[in-house]
């Protein structure tokens, strides 16, 4: 992802309501997402998690609601991508689960990178799938939100998943990631991975990662004390 772009206007409206914040809640107990990256999570309360991003997520849950891309039929897909997603979504219930997030992760890495400003002209794009697939490259929050569907359509629970926004220090940038909690611990799904299907345990992350906000289709956490620390230096 583009340097300090995809968060950066968000990041600082945040900050005006930071101070004005009620406290926020402990995530569930016995979540497996609580600590993630060795930062505790919170329950986002009333400001905490940014307007523009829940405007865009709302937007995009609303559509694949509507007109869902991933189905079996795979409408939105073009006819090449389509073939190998229906291929891939007939195989999937004979696959153990470290295998289906290692095919998915292979299916969404190998279109290539492109940042929102070339793809869309404007920075900080949030497009559904219908629009990532038909421009066939996306920045890092494509990935991330078309992995997250696909699973879903493939029939893991939301429980199971969630979008991370956090910063790389490595390259001093914001990005985006998948977590899915599996019966073997939690797995990353990263765009940058090489080879393409490479899916990390996150007990033992390849790159340092702050997470700042975390959500799924029910609910939105954040690591305020992360975003605090971060906009202070």
């Amino acid at each position: 992802m583009k340097r300090l772009t995809m968060f950066s206007f968000a990041f600082f409206c945040f900050l005006l309501l930071f101070c004005l914040s009620p406290p926020v809640q402990a995530a569930q107990q016995n979540d497996p997402f609580e600590q993630l990256f060795g930062y505790r999570a919170f329950l986002a309360g009333p400001g905490d998690f940014p307007f523009y991003f829940e405007r865009h997520w709302t937007r995009i849950l609303q559509t694949e609601q509507d007109t869902p891309c991933l189905q079996r039929s795979a409408s939105c897909l073009p006819l090449s991508d389509a073939t190998h997603w229906v291929y891939l979504a007939n195989s999937a219930p004979a696959m153990d689960e470290l295998r289906l997030l290692r095919t998915i992760n292979a299916f969404f890495n190998k279109f290539p990178y492109a940042s929102d400003k070339v793809t869309y002209g404007v920075v900080g794009y949030w497009p559904t799938l219908a629009e990532f697939f038909s421009r066939r490259s996306g920045d890092c929050k494509a990935y991330t939100l078309s992995k997250y569907f696909a699973l879903r359509a493939l029939g893991v629970h939301d429980a199971q998943l969630r979008i991370v926004l956090g910063y790389k220090v490595k390259g001093r940038e914001y990005h985006s990631l998948l977590m899915v909690n599996t019966t073997k611990g939690i797995y990353i799904l990263d765009n940058t991975t090489r080879p393409i299907d490479l899916i990390l345990p996150h007990a033992t992350p390849p790159f340092q990662f702050i997470p700042l906000f975390m959500f799924n289709a029910k609910e939105r956490w954040t690591f305020k004390q992360n975003l605090a620390a971060l906009l202070s230096k």
